[in-house]
């Protein structure tokens, strides 16, 4: 508190019959906006300029009344000398500082008020020199009340005047704020809903892009499918699917052949695996015999006749001396015979087979199938190109609906700030 300010009494409360006025209500474009909030923020300008002129000139003779008193209190000497030497040092500093703030803040008149950008240097300057005036006052409060009582209560009832009157002129600049605060609002959803606009504009455009390319990728996918469906269509591919199918016959027919010549030489499987063991041949001799007993298929070879021959005939001298034991020699040595003399036979069966698979595939390697490999994985990556075309437009297309949606909320908020600041209901009209 300043000085013994004290807070003002409440008026006396009571109902006030307030008659209910509809608001005008006018249909105005998105264009006329600007300039209704242009006008009205000069108007209320030049009104809050006016209504603050008038506080200032109430107020200005207070400040020479409060001089006026100042200078009496500067004439009058208090009669310190009855009081003890340290009160009257304190009287005289505390006469001296009050009198010389008033006289520093108050010897001039408030700035005058002759446009709007008066009025905030003239509510700065005002209000510092009260308030320091003030804040003077209550640091020699003490002082002031008791020796210099009948001026305590003059600058006490002029400076609660003063503020007074310049607490209703922060009301009528905040008021003034009020309004300008709705109108950088209405000025900022303008902007947002343009802004809104030129997003849905630009996505929107995007969309029919993408749909461009998305047709361009539909046909593009229908001619390499065409293109596809041509080539297998085509003699040369339907000879590669039944090259291919012989092919695949032919791994049953191997398969077969394999197993009938193990089965012939499973007859001599002991003397066979007994004689690996023994075996005093060279590498290539060895290697043979290793192959006759795991897997004889892979054995049968035309240049591997003479070493085949070659082990089939150790094993039967092996028989003969016993290094090569057996359960019944002479069969054992008739399966081995047997063996030897089909060999040729199985060797040629394989080999005729070999051929027979060698040619399906010089044949198949013969097809050239690159024309449609490339052709099949471009159709992929046009399918991906497709597939990923179709999501950004699902995607745009819900962002444009989604800020299409936001427009007429924009608009209700522009009407309804509208509303609050002119006391006018607006009807927006979007139609060209």
């Amino acid at each position: 508190m300043v000085f013994g300010w004290g807070k003002k009494k409440k008026a006396e409360e009571y109902e006030e019959y307030v008659e209910t006025v509809r608001p005008k209500i006018q249909t105005i474009t998105l264009d006329e906006i600007p300039k209704i909030l242009e006008d009205l923020v000069i108007l209320r300008k030049k009104t809050l300029a006016a209504e603050i002129k008038s506080h200032r000139n109430r107020i200005d003779p207070q400040r020479e009344v409060l001089l006026k008193i100042a200078n009496e209190l500067h004439e009058d000497d208090l009669n310190p000398d009855d009081l003890d030497p340290h009160l009257q040092i304190m009287v005289n500093r505390g006469k001296k500082e009050v009198i010389s703030s008033i006289k520093r803040e108050f010897a001039n008149p408030f700035p005058e008020i002759n446009s709007p950008d008066d009025v905030i240097r003239f509510k700065k300057i005002s209000s510092s020199g009260i308030n320091k005036v003030g804040d003077m006052l209550g640091k020699h409060s003490k002082v002031i009340h008791i020796l210099a009582r009948k001026y305590a209560k003059k600058l006490k009832e002029d400076l609660e005047t003063l503020k007074n009157d310049l607490d209703e002129v922060d009301e009528l600049i905040a008021n003034f704020s009020i309004t300008e605060n709705y109108v950088k609002e209405i000025h900022e959803l303008l902007s947002s809903r343009e802004n809104t606009l030129q997003k849905i504009s630009k996505q929107s455009k995007r969309v029919d892009e993408l749909k461009t390319s998305f047709n361009e990728y539909e046909k593009r996918i229908d001619d390499l499918t065409n293109i596809i469906h041509d080539i297998k269509n085509s003699s040369d591919y339907k000879s590669c699917l039944e090259i291919k199918s012989k092919l695949d016959n032919c791994e049953s027919e191997e398969k077969q052949i394999r197993h009938s010549i193990n089965d012939e030489f499973t007859k001599i499987s002991r003397p066979l695996g007994k004689f690996v063991h023994i075996s005093a041949h060279d590498k290539e001799l060895k290697d043979i015999t290793a192959k006759l007993a795991s897997s004889p298929f892979d054995a049968l070879d035309t240049e591997n006749i003479p070493g085949i021959n070659s082990v089939l005939n150790s094993i039967i001298i092996g028989i003969d001396n016993g290094s090569v034991s057996v359960k019944d020699v002479s069969k054992s040595k008739q399966s081995v015979l047997e063996i030897k003399d089909v060999i040729p036979s199985l060797v040629n069966t394989k080999k005729t087979f070999e051929i027979k698979k060698g040619e399906l595939t010089q044949k198949l390697e013969n097809i050239d199938l690159k024309p449609l490999h490339n052709t099949e994985n471009d159709l992929k990556h046009e399918e991906v190109n497709l597939s990923d075309v179709t999501s950004k437009i699902k995607s745009l297309e819900d962002d444009v609906l989604e800020l299409t949606n936001s427009l007429p909320q924009l608009l209700h908020q522009i009407e309804t700030n509208l509303k609050d600041v002119t006391s006018t209901s607006y009807t927006i009209s979007t139609d060209n």
